[in-house]
């Protein structure tokens, strides 16, 4: 027996157009749409080896077992738009693992005032 993954999307999107075309003139419907113009990825990803090992270095106190931390550079503002798209890359890595929660905090590291900023979840132990 051929092992051959069907392929359901094409199918799918002509059976929404077909259930739609009667009111597609106010609609515009993009199939296989690419969410970004290059492939995902994070600024960085850190993953703590050892649970029971403290972090002492400055940012390092806070991480879990995985960290995405996206970084601002000083000319570049922090905003809410920021927050969606780490929350977003966050999402699809837990999406990619067998576990519930893996991703307990995200970060966003803001150098716009020289000092560094951090901004955080708030740190509770069943944030995403």
């Amino acid at each position: 027996m051929d092992k051959t993954k069907l392929q359901w999307h094409p199918a799918f999107g002509a059976a929404l157009r077909i259930t739609l075309q009667d009111e597609m003139q106010y609609l515009e419907m993009h199939e296989e749409y690419l969410l970004s113009k290059k492939p995902l990825q994070v600024d960085v990803l850190i993953i703590k080896k050892l649970q029971d090992v403290q972090i002492k270095k400055t940012i390092g106190r806070i991480f879990r077992k995985h960290n995405i931390i996206e970084y601002k550079s000083p000319d570049d503002s922090l905003s809410v738009n920021d927050f969606y798209k780490v929350y977003g890359y966050a999402c699809i890595y837990q999406s990619n693992t067998d576990r519930i929660k893996e991703i307990e905090r995200l970060c966003c590291c803001d150098e716009s005032d020289h000092k560094g900023k951090l901004g955080t979840d708030g740190g509770g132990k069943d944030d995403v």
